[in-house]
């Protein structure tokens, strides 16, 4: 081997390590992603896009928190307001000119019954509705007997209906009459009926130590019917100005609470927002930190803003440029010096260990034929 071959091949091997420092990856600058490595900056929604996912806000503004007790209970038909259809005498039914969920005027001809008295034809006596109202229940079809104490038809004015909740003995200081009553349904989950405490039960129940809580509801569409399942909240009292937002607003779990804010100056730019939150009621909820008055927070659809994508700040980026003398850019020139310079330390001594091999070397050649 030539004695330059050697030296070079002893450099690039000993400069190898020095070269390889260059080569590595830097992280990503932090603050940019969160801990689980899901953006959180803002996101931007056209119109079109905030339309087709039902976007809706609500201004933060102060207002009282309401007390509320919550109950279960369910829609029942007025008895006041309710009747039913039945025969006087005993006999055949003939004809039946109603149906079940029909609307029935009062007056309105209803079931034909045919007496078992003999005649020729036998007598026939019709029967008519006494109220007006939904025809909540159908017993009989032509050709049934029946008797003066059966029920044929049950009707209901569900124009006011009632809702019926139970409270426990150490609650009932809390309920009175006229008191304000919000009612919701599973079968309308948006929607919150208006109702009023209209009295309470004569006695308790002595199996559960609970008394009847009756709440007046109107229902000038009948979409309550009854036997549906309610949730009550019965208005027991107030409290001081608040500042407060919607509680559908409100997203994330345990201490990791936030809100999209929409920003004042850009409609389809929406920030999230971490928040502190205070007490609350079936509606609102009191937040300590991280809202101003007047702010506009995403009530509906803001699940849905949780999965698109952020986008980059602009201003943040010219900021990383400019800030030469702070931060990720300042981190990464250092490391280049330092590259370099130990890359110049390992290229001299490569170099001086490759000479001092290469005098031993020589040394060897020498000696071998004085050996001889």
């Amino acid at each position: 081997m030539r004695p330059s071959s050697f030296l070079l091949a002893m450099a690039l091997c000993l400069t190898g390590p020095a070269l390889a420092h260059e080569g590595e990856d830097h992280a990503a600058a932090p603050g940019t992603e969160s801990a689980a490595g899901v953006a959180t900056g803002p996101v931007e929604v056209s119109g079109v896009a905030q339309r087709n996912l039902g976007l809706t806000v609500a201004e933060v503004e102060l207002r009282p928190i309401e007390t509320t007790l919550r109950v279960i209970g369910e829609i029942q038909a007025d008895p006041a307001r309710s009747g039913t259809v039945s025969s006087r005498i005993s006999g055949r039914v003939s004809a039946v000119f109603a149906q079940e969920g029909e609307h029935i005027e009062k007056g309105k001809r209803m079931v034909e019954v045919e007496s078992l008295q003999l005649g020729d034809p036998p007598p026939r006596v019709g029967y008519v509705s006494p109220v007006s109202g939904v025809v909540t229940d159908r017993h009989v079809v032509v050709g049934d007997d029946v008797e003066p104490n059966r029920h044929l038809f049950e009707l209901a004015d569900l124009r006011e209906v009632l809702a019926i909740g139970r409270v426990f003995e150490g609650q009932i200081g809390q309920v009175a009459a006229g008191q304000k009553v919000r009612v919701r349904v599973p079968s309308y989950p948006d929607d919150v009926f208006e109702g009023v405490v209209e009295r309470l039960g004569g006695k308790l129940e002595a199996g559960s130590r609970s008394l009847a809580v009756y709440i007046r509801v109107a229902n000038p569409e009948e979409r309550l019917r009854p036997y549906m399942r309610a949730t009550l909240s019965l208005v027991t009292g107030g409290e001081d100005l608040a500042l407060a937002i919607p509680k559908t607003a409100v997203l994330g779990e345990g201490g990791e609470l936030y809100a999209f804010v929409q920003d004042e100056e850009r409609a389809e730019r929406f920030t999230r927002r971490p928040l502190v939150l205070g007490v609350s009621d079936d509606r609102f909820v009191e937040v300590i930190e991280g809202l101003s008055p007047s702010e506009r927070v995403v009530t509906e659809g803001n699940y849905s803003l949780q999965y698109v994508t952020p986008i980059r700040e602009e201003a943040d980026e010219d900021a990383a440029v400019v800030s030469a003398g702070e931060g990720e850019p300042r981190a990464h020139a250092e490391d280049t010096w330092i590259a370099a310079f130990f890359w110049a330390a390992g290229l001299l001594a490569s170099l001086m260990v490759a000479a001092l091999v290469y005098r031993i070397w020589r040394g060897r050649l020498r000696a071998a034929p004085e050996a001889r």
